[in-house]
């Protein structure tokens, strides 16, 4: 049975503060579900308590990291609640990185703490992060520990020496303005960079969503990489601040998923464009059919309009939303009634407490109409990168506002739409080229299911567009073919010199396009 929302006169200001009045409000309704595992709203109270007393036994205080490698699972909520709640700062680690990444994080947050689930899929993960990180006090392995490192019953037995005083007396130290979580980025430009997120930022983002989300929020499905905002923010705490249900399952399994889903009655869906693509791709799976899922929320990307009608028919609710990880997620949405070409086009508008702006290479706001950088400010952002000040002084204008580095326009309604990434423009003969306008465009091709354009050089124009593209399934489609479609629609500047057609584009581990990838296959490659 769903649980109940909040009494929003209780207004969270820290994260256990959610968990402490959904124990109080509705003890019995159910919160987590993992597997045969299924736990009341008093239990994950109690259950976090527990690893909260041992991190206070390991020496764990106010302001030190704690690490869980880990899929998405109790192991991984229970840890993130109980450090975030005595005042440490936690992190996820991603099962798909390999040992550099994993010494260069772990040398880079130095976390007194580990918690590992090892083996998994076949990996001894005790093993290899014991061997890439000779700093860490403790390793606790959730599984089969090796080394130096000690089982979870071990390491919660510690923690009976520590009364509920000191337990009291370390959340009760905790502020809003503490760091709660660090959330390193992709990397895509150098060495991954840790946003800093506090207590406030993230109490304040889930309570705004859950506002406006609604009674959709009831279940949501938990798959997604632990180590990413998605599912830490966008899915977890929003679903906690309403009152709903968790249901963790450690890959992303569409077949799985889908057989969970409809037993469950899972309502919430959130999705990126390539999600939506994969879905499509599973035998047997029709949006059009109606499913427990009430409303569905895609961001990620800009979303075709003709995919955003595949899901039209089934009733659901559709929102497109806006959101990076130095703004603690999500910060705005088109409305539910709004029509596809809405969703499909624009930002929306932003939650309450966020002012936003589209902005010149000189900090001041363009007219409408004219592309600039959208710029932030409000109580969601980031408190700045972990030891990265100059990084941190370099994110923010001198009044204040992040610099997404995302390329917006004001259209005459008065609504954002999202032009492309800053890094992502080119110059093509003097123009400046958008590589995400040519992927819509691409993607309007009736065989198109999507498109990435990347920039590459050119003796002549300095740069043009070198475009991936995926054709939906059983269709072709050839470049010259994308040429001709694309002569009587955009400028001839914009249109790519060359196209690579591919049955399955690249994906990363929260399934958007790896562009990286595909940058890589480019390198040394001329037009």
């Amino acid at each position: 049975m769903p649980g109940c929302r909040p009494r929003s006169s209780l207004m969270p200001a820290m994260i256990f503060e959610f968990v402490r009045a959904r124990a109080a409000s509705a003890p019995d309704a159910e919160a987590a579900i993992d597997g045969d595992v299924r736990l009341t709203n008093a239990a994950v109270a109690a259950r976090v308590d527990e690893v909260a007393r041992a991190l206070l036994a390991a020496g764990v205080g106010r302001g030190d990291r704690v690490a869980t490698l880990a899929p998405p699972s109790l192991d991984f909520w229970l840890t993130y609640l109980a450090t975030t709640s005595i005042g440490a700062i936690w992190l996820g680690l991603n099962p798909r990185y390999q040992g550099p990444e994993y010494a260069y994080l772990l040398g880079d947050a130095t976390p007194r703490v580990v918690f590992i689930q090892s083996p998994f899929e076949g990996r001894d993960y005790s093993t290899e992060l014991q061997a890439v990180g000779p700093g860490v006090d403790r390793f606790v392995v959730f599984g089969e520990p090796t080394g130096r490192a000690v089982t979870f019953l071990e390491f919660l037995a510690t923690g009976t020496s520590v009364t509920a005083g000191s337990l009291d007396a370390a959340r009760d130290a905790v502020r809003p303005e503490d760091v709660a979580v660090i959330v390193y980025t992709s990397g895509t430009t150098g060495k991954p960079k840790g946003a800093m997120l506090s207590h406030g930022a993230i109490a304040a983002c889930a309570r705004a969503n859950a506002e406006w989300m609604g009674d959709g929020l009831e279940c949501a499905l938990c798959a997604a990489p632990i180590n990413h905002i998605g599912a830490l923010n966008n899915v977890c705490m929003n679903v906690l601040a309403f009152g709903g249900r968790l249901i963790f399952h450690p890959r992303v399994d569409w077949e799985a998923l889908a057989r969970i889903g409809a037993r469950e009655q899972s309502t919430f869906m959130i999705a990126s464009p390539t999600t939506l693509l994969m879905l499509l791709a599973t035998p047997g799976y029709d949006p059009a059919v109606p499913r427990s899922a009430r409303i569905m929320i895609v961001g990620g990307a800009v979303s075709p309009r003709a995919l955003l009608e595949r899901w039209v028919p089934s009733g659901i609710k559709i929102s497109n939303v806006y959101g990076q990880t130095e703004t603690t997620g999500i910060i705005s949405h088109t409305e539910f009634g709004d029509s596809i070409d809405v969703a499909a086009e624009t930002l929306g508008s932003p939650i309450p407490g966020i002012e936003w702006r589209v902005a010149g290479a000189e900090g001041r706001p363009v007219a409408k109409g004219e592309t600039g950088e959208i710029q932030v400010k409000g109580p969601y952002v980031m408190s700045g990168y972990f030891n990265r000040p100059e990084a941190t002084a370099a994110a923010f204008t001198p009044d204040g506002f992040l610099r997404t580095g995302d390329l917006g326009v004001e259209r005459a309604d008065g609504r954002l739409a999202f032009v492309g990434r800053l890094k992502e423009m080119f110059k093509s003969g003097g123009y400046n080229v958008y590589p995400t306008e040519i992927e819509q465009v691409i993607g309007e091709h009736p065989s198109v299911e999507i498109a990435v354009v990347l920039a590459v050089p050119h003796e002549l124009y300095q740069e043009v567009g070198h475009a991936f593209v995926q054709p939906k399934f059983g269709a072709t489609v050839t470049g010259d073919e994308l040429r001709t479609f694309l002569r009587s629609r955009i400028a001839n500047y914009k249109i790519p010199k060359q196209f690579t057609v591919e049955p399955a584009l690249p994906k990363l581990p929260n399934l958007k396009i790896d562009k990286q990838a595909l940058r890589r296959r480019l390198d040394g490659v001329g037009a």
